[in-house]
């Protein structure tokens, strides 16, 4: 079946991925235990950006990436149909979809999801969620961190930021938070640390102090869906990707009527 059709069965509501709300998780056939030849789609709606990509059999392919601060809706559909279309394969041949879940803009992270999810639903295949902050992790090269800690920032378009700090074998030092970009280079452990992600530039103010601790690197400031794809493959035996769910750190800006006279639970 060519992607489009699924598309329209999913519109149509023969996949009834529709009945399912963004905050719930769609049962799904037990992961292949064997990592090789596996097919995965990769999506990433969680920032500023659009990506999407193909791993096949450990191998990146038909990936693409656009920034993208509106349209994300409109344009997913098209994008995966392009990755699919430059990789080579079908829809009836992906083994599993693979998501950011954020921290990340709230819409874009419910795109994602909602349409990974649906896409899921339609084939009865795995959908595994990946975080938006390792993901930009990943993809700092060596030759960049060259064995240093790394600290990850992104940018919540408020006061503070989204960030997590790893090591240099990019294992996380402890949980994603959201917080000052003072206080989040207080995440890294004493020694020369690489930062990473789109909110690096307010880190690096942040530590104009200390210019000989902390470094800027080369790497992209988004994630990439092909890292994405390439993290979720990594643990797909283990079954130790995230689930399909929305990573919040922080409450959303809009709040229903109802909602208005209640305090917002920190997160």
């Amino acid at each position: 079946m060519k992607f489009t059709d699924y598309i329209k069965k999913m519109l149509t509501g023969q996949m009834r991925s529709d009945s399912l709300s963004a905050d719930q998780v769609a049962p799904q056939s037990t992961l292949p235990q064997d990592p090789a030849g596996l097919i995965l789609l990769a999506i990433d709606t969680a920032s500023t950006s659009l990506s999407t990509a193909v791993l096949v059999d450990g191998v990146v392919r038909g990936e693409t990436y656009e920034d993208m601060e509106r349209g994300q809706a409109e344009n997913l559909l098209p994008f995966i149909e392009r990755s699919l279309d430059q990789a080579g394969v079908t829809f009836d041949q992906v083994d599993g979809i693979a998501v950011t879940v954020g921290p990340g803009a709230f819409t874009g992270m419910r795109i994602g999801l909602a349409t990974a999810r649906g896409l899921g639903l339609s084939r009865k295949i795995p959908v595994v969620g990946v975080s938006s902050l390792e993901a930009v992790a990943w993809g700092v090269t060596q030759r960049d961190h060259q064995g240093r800690n790394i600290v990850v920032a992104l940018d919540s378009k408020r006061n503070e930021i989204f960030a997590q700090a790893f090591d240099a074998q990019k294992r996380p030092l402890g949980p994603p938070e959201c917080l000052p970009p003072r206080q989040a280079l207080m995440l890294a452990p004493p020694g020369p640390t690489v930062l990473a992600g789109d909110a690096t530039p307010r880190l690096l103010t942040a530590a104009a102090h200390a210019p000989d601790t902390f470094y800027a690197c080369t790497a992209p400031g988004l994630p990439r869906a092909g890292v994405v794809a390439q993290i979720a493959a990594g643990r797909w035996e283990s079954g130790g990707n995230l689930p399909p769910v929305p990573l919040y750190l922080r409450a959303p800006d809009a709040r229903r009527m109802d909602e208005q006279d209640q305090p917002v639970a920190s997160s």
